[in-house]
């Protein structure tokens, strides 16, 4: 009889499936991962730091999944001070670390250590699930809507110091999607987005007479603008971001039905596609494994969004409920804005590939929202 309630009790604690998909993509990320390094120089070496991030990850997933997840609400205060402090690190003479363009790296004496801005993901979502969860449910006041806006303005003010485009519109799709479970009214959703939509145009639009005015990049940098206009006009900038684009199209068409096998990737292992073990290592899935084993990814991705909507609509309270939906929004984004950027469906950023990206910091992160989960899930019914 004890083994039994011991086993009911593991059972309450456990959301199975949602353990079952992350550790289906943990090991089809490790695949991967080892697949698209091992024709580079320290391949092994790339390898064996994914295999450390995901040793490291486990231990903020046991951390949040024991932590009372309602306890958070009274750390708010310097929890936004340390999300501040993460978003604005690398702007610190002498601790920041330039990659890619951006300095969205944290070091010590010159050793890159963690993206600051993946941790603060965690926290802005705790953070703002609070604020939201404080309006209980109905978000009808411009006052509540002016609110969360203000916490989301200063997380992307400071990521575009960076300057980090595609971390930003993460937090922007995460602050939407909490804001949908959180009861906001339908016509702030449609005056943010002319907003948004006014602003990236406009950022656009006068980029060049600030660069010349300032004499230096100020609001985007030459690589991010090149970005975006890709996306338009993919034949512009075809030695820059329009031949990425083109060899991650020619790679995931050339996959066919079952791909060329793992390894055996033609643009890959003549190093074609561009940080292929990390941005765009969904290029190599579709010319390694083909159709098949692109809708095994999907399909695994979609169990995983579907377990973390179950587990927002089955926690005890609204607060439990907007954390998971910002985990949710996260994932969902990533995934949309990754696998669509290697298609040619979505601009180019670098966003890595929720589970199957190379990246330490990433991983962690994505544990911790797993643990997260696992918090709101143990506690549904208010033990």
């Amino acid at each position: 009889m004890i083994r039994k309630t011991r086993s009911k009790q593991f059972l309450d604690a456990v959301n199975v499936p949602l353990m079952v998909w992350t550790l289906a993509l943990v090991g089809y990320g490790t695949v991967m991962v080892a697949s698209a390094t091992s024709g580079m120089t320290g391949g092994s070496g790339l390898l064996a730091r994914h295999l450390v991030g995901l040793g490291l990850g486990l231990v903020p997933l046991a951390l949040a999944w024991m932590f009372d997840y309602t306890r958070l609400r009274g750390w708010q205060g310097p929890l936004i001070a340390l999300g501040a402090f993460l978003l604005i690190s690398p702007r610190i003479p002498g601790l920041g670390y330039e990659a890619g363009g951006a300095t969205s790296w944290l070091s010590v004496f010159g050793v890159r250590l963690f993206q600051p801005s993946e941790p603060a993901k965690i926290i802005f979502i705790v953070v703002l699930a609070s604020v939201i969860s404080s309006f209980k449910g109905r978000i009808d006041e411009p006052r509540h809507a002016l609110k969360v806006m203000g916490y989301l303005g200063g997380a992307v003010g400071f990521i575009l110091l960076q300057p980090d485009l595609g971390t930003g519109l993460v937090f922007i799709a995460i602050t939407l999607i909490m804001l949908i479970a959180g009861g906001m009214k339908g016509r702030y959703f449609a005056v943010m987005l002319l907003v948004a939509t006014l602003g990236i145009v406009g950022i656009v639009a006068i980029d060049s007479s600030l660069d010349q005015l300032f004499g230096k990049d100020v609001a985007l940098k030459e690589y991010q603008l090149n970005r975006l206009l890709v996306f338009v006009e993919p034949g512009l900038d075809p030695s820059g971001a329009g031949y990425n684009l083109a060899q991650s199209k020619i790679a995931v068409g050339s996959g066919g039905l079952t791909g060329k096998g793992l390894g055996q990737g033609t643009q890959s292992n003549l190093h074609f596609i561009p940080e292929r073990h990390t941005d765009f290592i969904f290029s190599v899935l579709g010319e390694e494994l083909g159709f098949l084993g692109v809708v095994l990814l999907l399909g695994l991705y979609l169990a995983l969004l579907i377990t973390a909507l179950a587990i927002a609509t089955s926690s005890r309270d609204l607060y439990g409920a907007v954390i998971a939906a910002g985990v949710l929004g996260m994932w969902l984004f990533q995934i949309l804005e990754n696998i669509g950027m290697t298609v040619g469906m979505m601009p180019i950023t670098g966003i890595p590939l929720p589970f199957l990206s190379f990246g330490s910091s990433a991983m962690v992160t994505n544990l911790c929202a797993v643990g997260l989960l696992l918090s709101v899930w143990s506690r549904r019914y208010g033990t």
